[in-house]
C-alpha cells in the first residue's frame, strides 16, 4: 500500500505527489520536497485586494477593517452613556437586527451634545485612514472626499444579542464602544462581535486545520472604533453580565 492511501479521508490515484513536512511520497518512493525560490508574481487582477505574505505567498481576496482605541474616550464617553440613558427612558425604541435591548432612531450624529461632534470627528478620521488603502477613492484629491453617514445607540443587557446582518445599499459600517460593560469572563464568546467569511463556497473545503469558512470574533472594549465593508455579515452573541453593553453603529456612503 502507498503512503498516498495511508492519509486518512483521502485515497489518492497511484503515483500522486504527496508532501507534508518537508517529505514528499509518491507511491512508496520518498524524495526530499523541492524548494523552489520564491518568485515574484505579476500583477494580480485587482492588487487591492491581495496581501503579500512574502516567499511567494498572497493572500487573495482581502477584506479591509479598520480597528482603532479613540485616545479622548475616557473624556467623551461619560457624556455620551448619559445621554443615551437619558433617551432610552423617554423613547421606546426599535427593533432591527436586535434582540432585546433597545435602539435609538438614527439621528444620533445630529445630537445637539459636543460629544456627539466629537463622534463624527472620530468618524471623519477613520473614513480618511480606510481612504489611504481603498480603491474606491483613488484618483481623489486628497481631502476632497465627501461622504454621509447616520448613526444609532445600542444599549444591551443580560441576553441580548444582535442576529446576523449587514448594511445594505451603504459602502463602510462601523460601530464605536462606548462602555463595554461587564461581561462575565468565564463565558466563552460573551458579547463578541463575529463577522463571517464572506466566501461562501470556503465551506466545500473542511480539512482539519485549514480554517476555511470560520468567523472571526473580535472582544468589544470601551473606546474601540470598527470600520468595515457594509456587505461584511455580522452579528453580536449574547452579552451576559451585570451593566449595559453600549455602543454606537453608523454607516457612511460615499458621493
Amino acid at each position: 500500500m502507498s503512503e498516498a492511501t495511508k492519509v486518512p479521508g483521502f485515497a489518492a490515484p497511484a503515483g500522486t505527489w504527496i508532501a507534508h513536512a518537508g517529505v514528499a511520497h509518491a507511491g512508496t518512493t520518498h524524495a526530499a520536497a523541492p524548494a523552489p525560490a520564491p518568485a515574484r508574481p505579476g500583477p494580480a487582477v485587482d492588487d487591492d485586494l491581495t496581501a503579500d505574505l512574502g516567499d511567494g505567498v498572497s493572500l487573495l481576496f482581502a477584506t479591509p477593517m479598520l480597528r482603532l482605541l479613540m485616545p479622548d474616550a475616557a473624556r467623551v464617553n461619560p457624556g455620551l452613556r448619559a445621554t443615551i440613558l437619558r433617551r432610552a427612558q423617554d423613547d421606546a425604541g426599535k427593533a432591527i437586527s436586535n434582540v432585546g435591548g433597545w435602539q435609538s432612531r438614527n439621528d444620533l450624529l445630529d445630537w445637539d451634545i459636543p460629544e456627539a461632534a466629537q463622534l463624527k470627528t472620530w468618524i471623519a478620521a477613520a473614513v480618511r485612514q480606510m481612504a489611504q488603502h481603498s480603491p474606491m477613492f483613488r484618483g481623489r484629491a486628497p481631502g476632497t472626499t465627501r461622504f454621509r453617514a447616520y448613526a444609532w445607540a445600542n444599549i444591551n443587557r443580560d441576553g441580548h444579542y444582535n442576529r446576523l446582518h449587514l448594511h445594505p445599499g451603504e459602502h463602510w459600517s462601523g460601530v464605536y464602544y462606548v462602555d463595554a460593560g461587564q461581561p462575565d469572563p468565564a463565558i466563552a464568546n460573551n458579547g463578541v462581535i463575529e463577522f463571517l467569511d464572506p466566501r461562501p463556497t470556503a465551506r466545500a473545503m473542511p480539512v482539519p486545520g485549514f480554517k476555511f469558512d470560520r468567523g472571526i470574533s473580535i472582544v468589544p472594549a470601551s473606546g474601540m472604533l470598527l470600520l468595515f465593508p457594509s456587505w461584511l455579515d455580522h452579528w453580536v452573541s449574547p452579552y451576559q453580565g451585570p451593566g449595559e453593553r453600549i455602543s454606537i453603529a453608523f454607516n457612511c456612503t460615499l458621493e
